[in-house]
């Protein structure tokens, strides 16, 4: 008889692809997880991974033990997804991942609905966790998170996109803003050139950090635009009110301000169909798209979407 959890370790390293996102993911520590795979190599008399530069892969002996393991685990797995489906769903927890690159009000505003949906006894447990795009990919491959919002998309046989939304990024500024003498509509699609013709201008920007402000830099370099940053900033709440306060223009995906332009505390600068398109996305491993949860939260999710999609 072979040893069930040296087994699972196995399955959880080929699955993780190398022993430190393993290890990360067992709790235990890297030596010890290599020493328990050698114990399986022995006992098997068997080679199970080999080196492919500077990680691991599967033998061809590592594959078909793993091909055995993966009916056996995801066996256990759809066991325990079909008892906890039975479970009430005031005892029930989801857990959502949230991209740092996304809006933390954006995701609220999602959890809320999603909560009002249950009466106040039934409502489940709502966990929600900010990770880097890689730490996402890791904890969604072994379903610590029911579902990840994001806005790159998760690529992995895997996963599953529950919904995608797509939104124009605007140009913002307060409603006390005070155009150049040349605009005349704020709303004409020429209006972007001739501010940029105003020396005084200067902008508000996200950190570096964030993929939205690549796009923006991508933007600024398309229209040859020489950039005078007043503020910046990882907090999308710091950046609005800076707008609001005057300090300068700003760029944003109308996902995340429509609400400032409903309450006339901001007002659009060009178009409204926007310069480009902001994607945001809700993913969920494929073993969980039918849970009754994650559906639920999904209808919410393309509520609010939905909602935020059009100016005003």
């Amino acid at each position: 008889m072979y040893n069930y959890n040296h087994l699972y370790y196995f399955y959880v390293t080929a699955k993780a692809g190398g022993v430190t996102s393993a290890s990360t993911h067992l709790r235990i520590s890297q030596p010890s997880l290599s020493s328990q795979l050698k114990v399986l190599e022995q006992s098997l008399d068997l080679k199970l991974f080999q080196k492919a530069g500077r990680t691991i892969e599967l033998t061809s002996s590592g594959t078909e033990v793993f091909g055995f393991c993966r009916q056996m685990f995801e066996f256990s797995e759809k066991m325990n997804e079909l008892i906890s489906k039975r479970v009430p769903s005031s005892t029930r927890k989801i857990c959502i991942g949230v991209s740092e690159h996304v809006d933390r009000a954006f995701v609220a505003e999602v959890v809320s609905l999603f909560l009002k949906k249950y009466d106040m006894e039934k409502r489940p447990k709502v966990t929600v966790v900010s990770a880097t795009q890689a730490q996402l990919l890791e904890k969604l491959r072994f379903k610590e998170f029911d579902a990840v919002v994001t806005d790159s998309g998760m690529v992995d046989s895997n996963f599953v996109d529950l919904e995608k939304a797509e939104f124009p990024v605007v140009l913002t500024c307060s409603t006390n803003w005070k155009a150049p003498s040349q605009v005349k509509n704020l709303e004409a699609s020429a209006v972007f050139q001739e501010i940029l013709e105003d020396d005084e201008v200067q902008w508000i920007m996200p950190s570096p950090k964030f993929k939205f402000r690549g796009e923006i830099d991508k933007f600024f370099e398309t229209n040859k635009v020489k950039k005078k940053i007043a503020f910046e900033s990882d907090v999308m709440g710091s950046l609005v009110h800076a707008v609001t306060d005057e300090i300068g223009l700003a760029f944003f995906p109308l996902l995340y301000v429509n609400q400032f332009i409903r309450e006339k505390s901001l007002q659009m600068i060009g178009p409204k169909e926007g310069y480009w398109k902001y994607q945001v996305s809700l993913t969920c491993h494929s073993q969980n798209k039918d849970d009754q949860l994650v559906q639920q939260f999904s209808n919410s999710f393309k509520e609010i979407c939905s909602k935020e999609s059009t100016v005003g």
